[in-house]
């Protein structure tokens, strides 16, 4: 799995260091507002993602007995649409 860089690694790309550290309060309090952001966008994706999940049906090969299926991935890839990250 890909590293996902951290809200601090983010701003350290976005904003120009030498400024942040003279206003480290503001600095910390953009990082802080940051993760709760993050926190909630990902708990609404994964509420949706467990309510919007499919399954499919695989087609048996010759010697297997029974149904059997998969959790259809797209389903659950396309249930939180990134527009919704404002």
């Amino acid at each position: 799995m890909e590293k996902i860089p951290t809200a601090e690694e983010i701003m350290q790309k976005h904003l120009d260091p030498h400024d942040c550290l003279r206003l480290s309060k503001c600095y910390e309090m953009t990082l802080e507002a940051m993760i709760e952001f993050a926190k909630m966008h990902v708990e609404a994706a994964l509420k949706e993602a467990s309510e919007k999940a499919k399954t499919i049906y695989i087609e048996p090969d010759g010697c297997a007995t029974g149904d059997y299926y998969d959790v259809d991935k797209d389903s659950i890839l396309n249930s939180y649409p990134l527009e919704n990250i404002k």
